[in-house]
């Protein structure tokens, strides 16, 4: 059972407007910004962070998820690993590339400078004091930019942010 309410039908103009602005993009409002939505404030700053680096960017969306599902599979967050699993499924990733996404990622059919960025945010994510700066090294000699990097940074920490909230908040699956 959710420990916070889940806003169907927000009262307030500004989530309103973000609720269908998530819904014009992503086809449906997910239940963790219904959560967020008790917030209008952060509602937005959520939104608008997650639209700049999953919606938009430099990075393919099918990394993007990937890196959504290898950091939600280390922070053990039932709620995003079936959500990322299943939009890397829409994307056209088979369901046992996705498993071996999210179990297994070294192993997974990416390209050598997406691999590169791969390893450099679930680095992030799980050990980001220790060999940093050789994995940045890496990922730029496989040609990743700085934007792109600073993307794959971005993906790590937001997902970080929310698989922390869902499981704190008990937010349920979609």
């Amino acid at each position: 059972m959710s420990r916070i309410s889940l806003v169907d039908s927000p009262a307030d103009d500004v989530s309103t407007a973000v609720f269908a602005e998530i819904e014009q993009e992503l086809g449906d409002v997910p239940n963790f910004f219904r959560a967020y939505a008790n917030h209008p404030g952060l509602l937005s700053a959520n939104w608008e962070k997650y639209k700049a680096l999953m919606v938009h960017g430099c990075l393919s969306p099918r990394l993007k998820q990937a890196v959504a599902l290898v950091v939600a599979a280390d922070n053990h967050c039932d709620y995003s690993i079936a959500r990322h699993s299943t939009l890397l499924q829409e994307l056209g990733v088979d369901p046992k590339e996705v498993l071996l996404i999210r179990t297994n990622p070294d192993h997974a059919h990416f390209g050598s400078k997406d691999h590169a960025i791969l390893e450099l945010a679930r680095h992030a994510n799980l050990d980001p004091y220790n060999h940093a700066e050789r994995l940045v090294a890496a990922a730029r000699e496989q040609g990743a930019r700085d934007d792109e990097i600073l993307e794959a940074i971005g993906v790590m920490e937001m997902i970080t942010g929310f698989t922390k909230f869902i499981e704190v908040m008990a937010v349920p699956p979609d």
